[in-house]
């Protein structure tokens, strides 16, 4: 029989004195034993993700083109019912320390900057 090898480094001691006296006391291997714990937790934890993953793609599923051009009608309408709160404004702005040299642009170019109302 072929085995994997992993390594386990405890930063908490005491979770591996425990590991030690459960196997001891159900009289198998510390390996048998926290192989058998992290194989429940992995299918504790595939089973909740599985089920997730379900619900999502019933919900995907249930999305048709009417869907789609009520989404966009409501964006359209959202963008000139409600006012931006964020306002902005082209500016020349003066590079006096070479900041913009670092995204690669050149002193002196134009930039945007963000004004609040």
């Amino acid at each position: 029989m072929s085995s994997a090898v992993l390594t386990l480094h405890f930063r908490n001691e005491e979770t591996l004195r425990n590991l030690e006296q459960a196997a001891e006391a159900l009289g198998v291997s510390k390996d048998e034993f926290a192989e058998s714990a992290i194989e429940r937790e992995l299918a504790l934890g595939s089973a909740g993700l599985e089920g997730r993953l379900i619900r999502v793609v019933d919900r995907l599923r249930s999305y048709g083109p009417s869907d789609l051009e009520r989404d966009i009608q409501e964006f359209a309408q959202s963008e000139v019912e409600f006012e931006d709160p964020l306002q902005s404004r082209i500016a020349e702005s003066p590079d006096a320390h070479g900041i913009g040299a670092l995204f690669g642009h050149p002193p002196g170019t134009r930039m945007i900057l963000a004004m609040r109302p």
